[in-house]
């Protein structure tokens, strides 16, 4: 159960502007939460100290309102600076980004662990195919795939083809990382930790 601590009061003085701009605020609050779980408890809450029908309107918004939701996929082995650069770009364009740690069979596993920076956000795992995965969520979903470079762009848009293929109506948007991260790479820093050179890559 998700602990909701506004009171009803500061639903009540307010105008119905006000109180979508304040409910946007609590969204973001509890970004760690699955979305649909958010959204039930996020009704029962408004319904339990609705008075006298005042809250109507905003729980007809929080019901039918379908805020833009990414998934950001990736194996990310570690999630590093230049993961983390993409993700606040993506943040500006969607209201929700859910992180995505994918086992990707043709690479080690993951074994670093989770940066105290993100956990705000929703964190999933998946041993599936992305497609797959996708399916599970239940909502409507943008894919975000980071890129670094033209190479990047290459291999990025052949595996396009191939997610396409499986699931026909998938969206995908591709975001490049600041110049100053792009020549990051999660194999790069797995090197450059066996001679205890990595620390600057990482997130805290």
């Amino acid at each position: 159960m998700i602990d909701f601590k506004d009171s009803i009061d500061h639903y009540l003085q307010k105008p119905f502007e006000e109180q979508l701009e304040t409910e946007k605020m609590i969204f973001n609050q509890f970004q760690s939460h699955d979305y649909l779980v958010y959204r039930e408890e996020r009704l029962k809450h408004l319904s339990k100290i609705n008075k006298d029908g005042k809250l109507d309107a905003l729980i007809s918004f929080v019901k039918y309102n379908q805020p833009k939701i990414g998934v950001f996929a990736g194996s990310f082995n570690p999630f590093h600076k230049g993961h983390y650069n993409v993700l606040q770009k993506a943040e500006l364009i969607f209201d929700k980004v859910i992180i995505a740690f994918g086992k990707n069979p043709a690479k080690e596993g993951r074994n670093w662990p989770l940066p105290k920076t993100i956990k705000n956000r929703q964190i999933c795992e998946y041993d599936s195919l992305l497609t797959d995965f996708l399916d599970t969520l239940k909502y409507d979903v943008t894919v975000i795939r980071g890129l670094r470079n033209s190479t990047d762009f290459q291999y990025e848009q052949n595996q396009y083809r191939y997610i396409q293929e499986l699931k026909p109506d998938v969206k995908i948007i591709n975001i490049f990382c600041n110049k100053d991260f792009e020549h990051i790479s999660s194999s790069g820093i797995r090197t450059l930790e066996k001679f205890n050179k990595h620390q600057q890559y990482l997130l805290d």
